[in-house]
């Protein structure tokens, strides 16, 4: 499994994706790596609507797995504490 950074996701906020940046991490989903070689390949929304089943669809996978994700309360307080 690979980590596949949804670069369009959290457009306008300021988790977006900045010039020659990737979008963090919490904006990513797992994919194969013959699935996120296709990803390149064919784009965010070619992929989102041919293989995950509908427009923005990683956007929303990568929100689901982050709220998923057990650890991520303690990382949140954490990165709150350091600023």
């Amino acid at each position: 499994m690979e980590a596949a950074h949804v670069d369009y996701a959290a457009k306008g906020t300021p988790h977006a994706k900045g010039g020659k940046t990737k979008v963090a991490d919490r904006w990513s989903i797992p994919l194969t790596r013959n699935c996120h070689r296709l990803q390149h390949l064919k784009g965010w929304p070619w992929f989102d609507r041919h293989v995950l089943g509908g427009e923005r669809r990683g956007e929303q996978m990568s929100i689901d797995y982050w709220h998923a994700w057990p650890g991520r309360i303690a990382f949140e307080r954490q990165q709150e504490g350091s600023r």
